[in-house]
């Protein structure tokens, strides 16, 4: 027997080493981030006035975007595992450049990093965790993503506190020299990641992706529209307060180490509450108030401290409201944003969310710098309550956008679960999630966040208003399956001939039912294998009723492929005997014809030895079954005898089918030669464990180590007893258990 696939093990040291890169690549990113902020803000407003700021945010803003355009053409040309760690060298070769510029042309130097950070900074963050995507597979990702992710956040942390150590014992230039040894620490670790890794991942096609297709579908699409126009709105928001803020700090602390410190200690703490708001608040968020109303925590946020800021236009108001945009967008806004691309497919999701996520957080920042540059330059001094009150007015704007962010996301879900794209169980909706989102970010989506969404939208209604019957197809369908009635399930069964996987989810449970079990099983069996995972789901679901998960086995035997068998395989672990059974029973009928799917010979043994270790205390059939045996005509079995054709089954697996067959009809029988025969047989191809484990079972004693004759030489006797006994493959058939 070949292996099966295997999955990566994240304990490995190999995995390990790559996981402990990344995480310091990670944080070495971070913190230099953290710093350059605080260095970028001290040196530029140590060297020119406030009122120069609005200008220089509208050129870093366009600086931005050609660095993204040119990064996406590297990623497009080369893999991540190059592009990231060049772009990282040629950040840290201008750093030291700029510090040499420092020192004769500061002005030059303060605009020049200003650009880089600008330049630099998502462009890069994002095409880390684009390496990160493809250095693990998802099976890995998923389990070491957020310890990568804890990395980051304290690097950041790390980073605010070097700063605001350092701005006492350095002048501000020096910091790009501690920005260049941030980076390089990150460059290392990107090699130790590299070379504990696979080979590399080739660059993705980019045929029909590009910005073009990008713009066509949020021309197409009003729910990407939204979430574009959010971001937008938030970023021009960050403007406006970045600009309340440094005016304020200039005003009130002095150019140089101070207004150096000032800054470090800000990004510090915005750090730290954000962390510990990421660890604290966001599960709960997302249960109470959904993905739109998690994401609406920031506007709704912001536009209070700006209603202070109005009346009370300082820095603790403009410290205040910094905060609350720059704590909540890095915990909770987060969370509920990149969750609100679950519904959507690939083809729409891949080539628009860049733009979204880096294009219009540009324009936005654009379009707030010539704000705060058109009050600044007609009101002068006296525009900080004009430049709050338009912060306000930009924070209540996406407070309404998001309600409709609230209708979009239902109605893409509708259109992703009618069409197979994102498949929730809705009949249990125990079950529900949104797997795309683990992939690709690491968070988990509490099931009552997504039903929270669909009961919200089912509220908005008018009172008294009777609900229509569904015009749907699918929700017309949905509805008689769950009416608890056989003859509108079977109508149900009936019109979906081809099996809609949509519908999965809402007959798995009625596998339970026995007077609709026949037709849910052939329903279900047309359907399998569209909907592999959700049924190997149910399956290794111990919360699932046990009706359901012992004949779920039967379902998948009309599916031979090896997604499904690796998933049987997994399930002979189950608690349930009869899940156990099932699953043995399934995994040999598919194997049975060519190209039979493969199973590792070791993880059949490790079943066995499971199997021998429980005995009979753990063959004993569930209380269902073992009513329904006793009424039938069959003759009921003993534990032992149910756990031995078990056990039989399971060697089958792994070892030639028909010699194994009939050892196990001849250590039943009375005849001391053919008992004999088959006990030899079993000697040569069993290990010695298992063979120990067994012996006791079949009422054998410890035999005799002697040599032992071929194993095709027993065989042959075995088959020539086999005929003298009137054997026949027919009666072989009969005797042992099928289903």
């Amino acid at each position: 027997m070949g292996a099966g696939p295997r999955m990566e093990d994240t304990r490995g040291p190999r995995h390990r080493s790559a996981v402990v890169a990344a995480m310091l690549a990670a944080g070495a990113l971070v913190a230099q981030q953290v710093t350059g902020k605080a260095t970028r803000d001290a040196l530029f407003l140590s060297t020119f006035s406030v009122s120069s700021l609005p200008l220089v945010m509208i050129a870093s803003a366009l600086a931005s975007a050609l660095a993204v355009l040119a990064f996406s053409t590297a990623l497009s040309r080369r893999s991540p595992a190059r592009a990231v760690p060049a772009a990282v060298a040629a950040a840290t070769v201008l750093l030291l450049a700029e510090w040499g510029l420092s020192l004769v042309r500061p002005q030059w130097a303060a605009v020049a990093v200003y650009l880089h950070m600008a330049a630099f900074g998502a462009t890069v963050v994002s095409g880390f965790w684009s390496l990160v995507s493809e250095r693990f597979d998802p099976y890995v990702a998923k389990r070491v993503m957020g310890r990568i992710g804890l990395g980051a956040s304290l690097g950041g942390v790390a980073g605010g506190v070097l700063a605001w150590s350092a701005a006492g014992l350095l002048p501000v230039p020096a910091m790009l020299l501690v920005m260049a040894v941030f980076n390089v620490v990150c460059l290392l670790a990107l090699t130790r990641m590299r070379a504990s890794g696979g080979g590399e991942q080739g660059a993705g096609s980019g045929g029909g992706t590009g910005p073009l297709s990008g713009f066509r579908l949020l021309g197409e699409a009003p729910y990407l529209r939204d979430l574009a126009l959010i971001v937008a709105l938030g970023a021009a928001t960050e403007a406006l307060l970045d600009y309340l803020l440094n005016a304020q700090a200039v005003a009130v602390f002095p150019r140089g180490q101070p207004l150096m410190s000032f800054f470090a200690m800000f990004h510090t703490g915005v750090g730290l509450v954000a962390l510990g708001a990421q660890m604290t608040l966001s599960r709960p968020s997302l249960r109470s108030l959904g993905l739109a109303g998690t994401v609406a925590l920031r506007p709704a946020a912001v536009a209070a401290a700006a209603l202070l800021g109005i009346m009370d236009p300082r820095l603790w108001t403009a410290l205040l409201a910094r905060s609350a945009h720059g704590v909540l967008h890095n915990s909770l806004f987060r969370s509920g944003y990149e969750l609100l691309y679950t519904p959507l497919p690939d083809h729409r999701k891949r080539p628009t969310k860049t733009i979204v996520d880096v294009g219009f957080d540009r324009l936005g920042t654009v379009a707030g710098g010539l704000f705060t540059l058109l009050l600044v330059s007609v009101l002068g001094g006296g525009s900080a309550r004009v430049l709050f009150a338009v912060a306000g007015a930009a924070a209540l704007s996406a407070l309404a956008v998001s309600r409709r962010l609230h209708r979009g996301y239902i109605a893409a879900l509708e259109e992703s679960l009618r069409s197979g794209v994102v498949r929730l169980d809705v009949g249990e909706v125990d079950d529900s999630t949104t797997l795309a989102t683990l992939a690709q970010t690491g968070l988990t989506l509490d099931r009552q966040a997504l039903l929270r969404e669909v009961a919200a939208l089912r509220e908005e209604r008018t009172p008294g208003e009777p609900m229509a019957a569904p015009a749907d197809p699918v929700l017309r369908a949905v509805a008689e399956l769950r009416s608890g009635k056989p003859e509108a399930v079977r109508g149900a069964l009936h019109r979906s001939v081809e099996g809609d996987p949509v519908l999965v989810g809402h007959l798995i449970p009625l596998l339970a039912r026995n007077d609709v079990f026949l037709d849910v099983l052939r329903a279900l069996r047309r359907a399998a294998p569209r909907a592999t995972g959700q049924l190997l789901d149910a399956l290794l679901d111990p919360r699932q009723d046990a009706a359901v998960r012992r004949r779920i086995p039967r379902v998948l035997r009309g599916c031979p492929t090896q997604r499904a068998a690796d998933g049987l395989l997994q399930a002979l672990g189950d608690p349930l005997f009869e899940v156990r059974r099932q699953c043995a029973l399934t995994l040999s009928r598919i194997t049975e014809r060519p190209p039979a799917p493969l199973l590792p010979r070791a993880a059949v043994f490790a079943a066995v030895a499971r199997e021998l270790e429980a005995g009979p205390a753990g063959w004993s059939e569930d209380a269902e079954v073992a009513e329904a045996s006793t009424t039938g005509t069959a003759t009921s079995q003993t534990p032992t005898e149910r756990g031995l054709a078990h056990v039989f089954t399971l060697l089958s697996l792994a070892l030639e089918r028909e010699p194994l067959q009939m050892t196990h009809w001849a250590v039943r029988s009375q005849d001391p030669a053919l008992r004999g025969t088959a006990l030899e047989y079993l000697e040569n191809v069993l290990p010695e464990a298992l063979r120990r484990g067994l012996w006791p079972l079949l009422g054998v004693r410890a035999r005799p180590t002697r040599a032992a004759r071929p194993a095709q030489q027993v065989v042959e006797e075995l088959m020539r007893s086999g005929n003298t006994q009137a054997f026949s493959r027919e009666l072989l058939k009969r005797k042992l258990p099928r289903s």
